[in-house]
Formats: C-alpha cells, sequence, structure tokens
C-alpha cells in the first residue's frame, strides 16, 4: 500500500512548518509528496537514502520542540524533498505524519 501523508501534528511558528518555507520549498514537498504516494512503503524503505528513500534520525539530533502530541517511543525518519533538504517526521501504520520541513538544514545534525 502506499503512504498517507498527514499535516496534523506539525506546529506553526518553529521555523520548520509548511508556512516558513518559500514557495520553492512548498513547491518541492508537495511533488515529492505526490511522487512518493504513488510508492510503497517497502519501495520507499529500499530506495536510497538521499534520493526516495528515507533514513532514521535520532530524537536527540533534532533541535526544534517535539510536538505534545508525538510519543517517545516513535522512530523519526527523515524523507527528502527538495535535494538533500529533508522532511521529518514518523511512521504509524501507513500514514506518515510530516511533523518538520528542514528547509534550511538547521533542524538536525546532517
Amino acid at each position: 500500500m502506499p503512504p498517507v501523508f498527514a499535516f496534523d501534528k506539525m506546529q506553526d511558528g518553529t521555523g520548520f512548518s509548511v508556512n516558513c518555507c518559500d514557495d520553492t520549498n512548498r513547491s518541492a514537498a508537495l511533488r515529492r509528496l505526490f511522487l512518493l504516494s504513488t510508492m510503497t512503503w517497502n519501495q520507499i524503505k529500499n530506495a536510497p537514502r538521499h534520493g526516495l528513500g528515507t533514513e532514521k534520525i535520532a530524537p536527540s539530533a533534532i533541535k526544534a520542540a517535539i510536538p505534545p502530541a508525538v510519543t517517545e517511543d516513535v522512530t523519526f525518519l527523515a524523507l527528502r524533498y527538495n535535494g538533500k533538504a529533508a522532511m521529518l517526521g514518523y511512521r504509524d501504520g501507513r500514514t506518515f505524519h510530516v511533523l518538520y520541513l528542514d528547509h534550511n538544514f538547521t533542524l538536525y545534525r546532517h
């Protein structure tokens, strides 16, 4: 099954929300979400991490506050959307909850 993307846990005003990005990054994120929605999670998992794939990010590496609705047991994942710019979030079944758009490469240690 392809992934479903949710933004309900993304917090505005953090510097990493959709509203904090310029038009180029918002457009790139939308195009990448559309492309990823045509793949299965297995295809994404097996793709290169700096391409269409994903990589795990340690919670201790994240420099922004983690939304209160996010529990400690989640595994943070990065999906690239504009070159190496990453959207960070976590997977719950087939849903990927997008929490941050790291449009300026300052959200975590790269």
